[in-house]
Formats: structure tokens, sequence, C-alpha cells
């Protein structure tokens, strides 16, 4: 069971949780199974996560905006994390695992996604 509680939700469909006294969004990484990223849109900065550890990207590499480049991308549901499951195991074969995770600060969003400067991963759901 997750030792945070579900505080509020913020603007449209960001989750917020207080952890050890601090407020964070959650979003839901989708990740391959030897626990990278997936590449997608010609990503070519892979990154390795590890499980219940911040990854944060070098202040240098950080570009807040809509923008392909310069952060991390979470799905902000679960439904959407499962969506772009769904298209990696149809359009490439590739089984992927999601995990619910913690955000850093929040760059840009939309209804289907968020990005980031770091993240923490928590469950595997």
């Amino acid at each position: 069971m997750n030792d945070f509680r579900i505080t509020s939700r913020i603007r449209k469909d960001l989750l917020t949780v207080t952890l050890e006294g601090k407020e964070y969004v959650v979003g839901y990484k989708v990740l391959t199974l030897d626990m990278k990223s997936l590449g997608l849109r010609k990503n070519p900065n892979i990154i390795t996560f590890s499980r219940k550890e911040w990854v944060d990207l070098p202040l240098d590499q950080v570009v807040p905006g809509k923008s392909d480049f310069g952060g991390i991308w979470l799905a902000v549901s679960l439904s959407n994390a499962r969506r772009l499951q769904n298209y990696m195991a149809e359009k490439y074969e590739q089984e992927t695992l999601i995990f619910e995770s913690l955000v850093r600060d929040v760059l840009y969003y939309n209804s289907y996604r968020m990005k980031t400067s770091g993240v923490k991963l928590l469950e595997e759901i």
C-alpha cells in the first residue's frame, strides 16, 4: 500500500498527494521491461529508471513547454497510461510496465500527458 494520501486535484486532471509533509503531483510512467523510457517520437535520450529513487534531468537539459525535448513525459491518468501500454503492444509488440510516480515539477501538461524535470517511481500497477 502507498505511504501517501491524496490531497486534491489541481488544474484539470492532475492529482496531488502529500508525502512526508510535501505536496507532489502524481503521474503514471510507462517503461520497457528493463526499466527504460520508451523512446517515442524518435527520442534519442533514453533514461534508465530505478524504483523509489528520484531521477532528475540536469538543469541545462530542462526545457519548459510542450517541446518534446527537455523533460520526462508521463501519463496524467492510469487510463492514459494503459492506452500507451496497448499502443506499444500493438504497434511494436513490446511489453511495458506502468508505475504510479511522483513528479518533481510540472513543465507542461494537457489532458493526457505531462512533462517534468524529475520523477520518482512508486508502485508498479
